[in-house]
């Protein structure tokens, strides 16, 4: 008798109409079976999610999805993580390793931060997406696999192209279609539905009895523009939820920093327009700059000649504070 196969669903609670549309565009394509998919987001927007229900949505979803993210794997150990190693390929290799790829085989490979791989794993990457083979590390055996390849970055992969951080070729190869996750802060609608939800499972956790959030705490978690997305709003919950004492979570409970959230002042972009930017107080001029080109650049889906006509820069200057916050921030 044949074993029948229990998959889960994984769990993306949205409300909002881009994250609808989203998941509805996932399910089209995994449907459809493509093969190469990047997804673009900050930390803790939810690409794995995006990536698990790709998969799930698949024809591969009784096959394996193997995740690796590649900004914490060290540079000398990647190949030998990606592709596996012989027995005595070098010291400590005491048998034979699979790698993430032949793990995958059948199923999904998702590898997070791809923008971290070092430059010649790029290379070595292109060859087996390419081809679909590879050879373990210290051995001479083709390796052939059938998967779905999902990248995921939170940087822009099309500028470390033009810097040359990031091989072109590589690039439009894992990018046959790419999907962008919104933050938090673009759909606060979510952020009840997620509260709620956190709260419930560490409830259950946790094995605590029924407790709220005040009305002051959420109106706080709507204030805040969550830099953390739905990752640090799941750590906050789980916070206030052991150092509740009582039944209800008060302002007292949530961590300074949303506190301090409260001490903004609205910067209007638009006279004829809704959108709204809060600055810190306190913060440099320099700062509020880099934050305002940001939030531009985003506004205009990184079109950086458009968002230079609306700064009043000329390309090439816009190109230059870029650079320049690209050099502070590796500096940091």
């Amino acid at each position: 008798m044949e074993q029948k196969i229990s998959i889960k669903k994984p769990v993306l609670l949205t409300q909002n109409d881009v994250m609808i549309d989203l998941v509805n565009k996932v399910k089209h394509i995994a449907q459809r079976g493509c093969t190469a998919l990047l997804i673009n987001g900050e930390n803790g927007t939810g690409k794995e999610v995006i990536a698990q229900l790709y998969h799930y949505f698949s024809s591969r979803q009784a096959k394996p999805m193997v995740a690796v993210n590649c900004g914490a794997i060290t540079a000398d150990l990647v190949e030998s993580e990606l592709f596996g190693h012989e027995k005595g390929a070098f010291t400590g290799a005491h048998a034979q390793k699979k790698g993430c790829f032949e793990l995958a085989d059948g199923g999904t490979l998702f590898l997070d931060e791809i923008g971290e791989m070092p430059h010649p794993m790029q290379v070595k990457l292109l060859r087996v997406v390419e081809l679909g083979s590879f050879r373990r590390v210290g051995g001479t055996e083709e390796v052939h696999v059938d998967i779905s390849l999902i990248s995921a970055t939170n940087k822009v992969l099309i500028e470390q192209v033009k810097s040359g951080s990031f091989r072109e070729d590589l690039f439009y190869r894992i990018n046959v279609i790419e999907l962008f996750i919104p933050p938090l802060r673009y759909r606060k609608e979510d952020i009840p539905l997620l509260v709620n939800y956190y709260k419930e499972y560490y409830m259950e956790l946790y094995h605590f009895n029924n407790i709220e959030f005040s009305e002051d705490c959420m109106e706080v978690f709507m204030r805040y523009n969550w830099p953390g997305n739905v990752r640090e709003l799941k750590n906050v919950v789980e916070r206030c939820m052991v150092l509740c004492e009582g039944e209800k979570i008060e302002l007292e409970m949530l961590p300074p920093r949303l506190h301090k959230a409260n001490e903004l002042y609205p910067v209007d972009l638009d006279n004829s327009s809704d959108e709204m930017m809060q600055i810190p107080l306190g913060i440099s001029l320099g700062k509020i700059e880099q934050h305002v080109i940001g939030r531009t650049l985003q506004s205009v889906d990184n079109n950086k000649t458009e968002a230079a006509k609306i700064l009043g820069f000329t390309r090439k200057t816009l190109h230059n504070k870029l650079e320049k916050y690209e050099d502070q921030s590796r500096k940091d």
